[in-house]
């Protein structure tokens, strides 16, 4: 706590106040090409820290970036996988646990192949990316 002798101004927060770090980046007929460059450009030249780890700010942005890129290479697999848990919803278990295992397989494959692409356009690896978290 800190006491101090003279009166503090109250203000009221509003949206305006905080500008958000990250900008999202539409991701409706946007092709992966085009979402890797608008990412790159937006994440902006990779910040390091004297201990050879990213900078919050560069670490945040690409951590944010790379899920999006994720999410936009997975787009039509997740439409099928959740197809394929709608043939099995209350009939089978097992069957419908298993699509599910399958579903979260195929989203780990995404989120790496999409890590391992953007660690690529950005020269990081993924090692360096790791010891920054």
């Amino acid at each position: 706590m800190t006491i101090l002798d003279k009166q503090v101004v109250e203000k009221q927060a509003s949206p305006d106040d905080i500008k958000p770090l990250v900008e999202n980046i539409d991701l409706e007929g946007i092709t992966e090409e085009e979402f890797l460059n608008k990412a790159v450009e937006k994440i902006g030249t990779v910040q390091k820290t004297a201990n050879k780890t990213l900078a919050k700010d560069s670490f945040i942005k690409i951590f944010k970036y790379t899920g999006d890129f994720a999410k936009l290479k997975s787009k039509e697999a997740k439409a099928k996988a959740q197809e394929n848990r709608c043939k099995e919803f209350g009939k089978d278990p097992k069957k419908y646990l298993d699509a599910l295992k399958d579903t979260i397989a195929e989203e780990e494959k995404a989120y790496e192949k999409s890590s391992i692409e953007m660690f690529d356009r950005l020269c990081i690896t993924p090692e360096f990316f790791e010891r920054s978290q």
